[in-house]
């Protein structure tokens, strides 16, 4: 272990002796090893997350536990941090809700133990952080240390979700279509590159320069072969169009260049879709384009499934939906929620599949028109909204994002809790001693990528909470103003920047 620590701390320190950082830039979440009192216990997870005033951190350490007791989230708000990523807590008081259990605890810096130097100290790469807690309860004071290193890795979003950059063989990054297709009839299809093409058109509001448009082609037969795009790959292995131990789109671990290594549980897939089918009878049921995404485990997967075939192995989530052309054959936005199985196992793929038709040979062509459909910015939507905080079992309202408590401050008078919508959405609650407040955050999976949350705020009538940076400006409305704003990305962290040149974060904050 201190070999391990040596190396990181090494590391940490000659990057933050080249460049400062600041707390912006070291913001995420971080994975590693955490040891207490010299025990190596389970990889973990920690979060370092904006504080409630500028230039400050709030370090969580979810589900902490210490032999056999489980003593609740860690979540520590007020922490500096100086220009080489030196992280200073004071001794402060925390109050373990889940266990009623109160303890002191201090971040470390210069600790010795056994000729080894132990920091807490933090980059926008690497972090290490050392903990002293003592209670009543322990007769002795216990040392955690986390190490660990930034996890922004880009699992959780579907790649070129607006089908932009160069295309080879009529194929954007990430995407692919009969062009690049396998199976016993691939050499059939493998032309049929005008089946799947960029296009100028993009949806109203982008801020992209391209989308994809699907079509129906006729080919060997007479045979209608819908248009179809996926980040998988297709299998051209049959002449029935209804086959699907022939056709289908398939993602396979060692199948590479052709899957999407995925880690999240997003809530909806939202794209937006311009439907032109060959037949214009609204009424005809036939005419439904589609879409199918299915988040696995580290199998092989493919999308028609074959009847015959178990896949409760296999499957994770599903987001479908089968959707009609509007009345002006025009743009739409689809958000498609994704139902979850019993599975516990963790997401290891995503297989998207986009089709003209969502009967497979249902489509339509002929030498005068063919079905058509228009996909742009597809995106994983992960819910992160505060659902209900009660205070002894009782709700309160938020306006805002904040809320007010009759009396004076404490994190001990009452039971607090929080919960939130999202599938993977995580709350945690910070009792700030410092400005006589709770603070309660609400981070999802995509926290890693996108430096994404929500902070709500709980404050007391009779206690004056300070000066801290004003909650009055939700996120989604700053998101809204999409004809007006850009989403830009600085160190690995998303802002909205608006025309006028302001820049917020996605707590609708402004940092500039």
């Amino acid at each position: 272990m201190k070999k391990v620590f040596f190396t990181l701390m090494a590391g940490l320190m000659m990057s933050a002796q080249m460049m400062a950082v600041t707390a912006k830039d070291v913001c995420g979440k971080f994975d590693g090893q955490l040891w207490i009192d010299w025990d190596e216990y389970p990889s973990r997870s920690v979060y370092l997350l904006p504080g409630a005033t500028d230039n400050t951190l709030t370090f969580v350490l979810p589900d902490f536990m210490f032999g056999a007791g489980k003593l609740g989230n860690i979540v520590l708000p007020n922490i500096t941090m100086d220009e080489n990523g030196k992280l200073t807590l004071e001794e402060t008081s925390l109050y373990l809700d889940s266990i009623k259990l109160r303890a002191t605890i201090k971040m470390l810096n210069n600790y010795e133990d056994e000729g080894e130097t132990y920091n807490s100290l933090v980059s926008a790469t690497e972090a290490q952080v050392t903990l002293e807690i003592k209670a009543p309860t322990l007769p002795l004071p216990i040392i955690v240390v986390f190490e660990g290193t930034a996890a922004r890795e880009n699992n959780y979003q579907l790649p070129n979700g607006g089908f932009e950059g160069a295309w080879t063989n009529n194929e954007p990054e990430g995407w692919h279509s009969f062009g690049s297709a396998t199976g016993d009839f691939a050499s059939f299809v493998i032309s049929n590159t005008m089946q799947f093409q960029q296009a100028a058109e993009v949806r109203p509001g982008s801020k992209g320069a391209q989308s994809a448009v699907l079509s129906t082609k006729t080919v060997v037969g007479g045979v209608s072969a819908n248009g179809n795009c996926t980040n998988g790959r297709i299998n051209a292995g049959s002449m029935e169009a209804t086959d699907a131990t022939g056709n289908y789109s398939f993602s396979d671990p060692t199948n590479e260049g052709f899957n999407t290594p995925f880690n999240g549980r997003p809530d909806s897939l939202v794209f937006w879709a311009k439907y032109v089918p060959a037949d214009k009878n609204p009424a005809n049921e036939v005419n439904r384009a589609s879409l199918n995404a299915v988040i696995t485990t580290n199998a092989r997967y493919q999308d028609p499934e074959v009847d015959t075939v178990d896949y409760s192995a296999v499957k994770i989530g599903q987001a479908s939906v089968k959707y009609a052309a509007t009345a002006d054959m025009g743009w739409q936005r689809l958000a498609v929620p994704f139902a979850y199985t019993e599975l516990t196992d963790d997401p290891a793929y995503i297989l998207a599949t986009f089709s003209t038709n969502a009967v497979p040979g249902g489509g339509t062509a002929t030498k005068q028109s063919a079905d058509s459909v228009f996909i742009d910015d597809v995106e994983l939507v992960y819910n992160k909204q505060l659902s209900s905080f009660t205070v002894n079992g009782k709700p309160m309202a938020f306006a805002n994002r904040v809320a007010t408590i009759e009396g004076n401050y404490c994190d001990s008078c009452a039971q607090y809790g929080a919960e939130a919508n999202g599938q993977s959405a995580q709350t945690f609650i910070g009792f700030d001693a410092v400005h006589k407040c709770i603070q309660v955050y609400v981070v999802a999976d995509d926290y890693a990528q996108t430096g994404d949350y929500r902070l709500y705020r709980v404050e007391f009538a009779n206690s004056q909470a300070g000066d801290l940076n004003p909650l009055n400006q939700a996120v989604d409305e700053v998101l809204s103003e999409q004809v007006q704003s850009t989403k830009v990305l600085r160190n690995g962290r998303l802002y909205i920047r608006r025309q006028d040149g302001v820049l917020f974060d996605l707590t609708g904050r402004k940092v500039n």
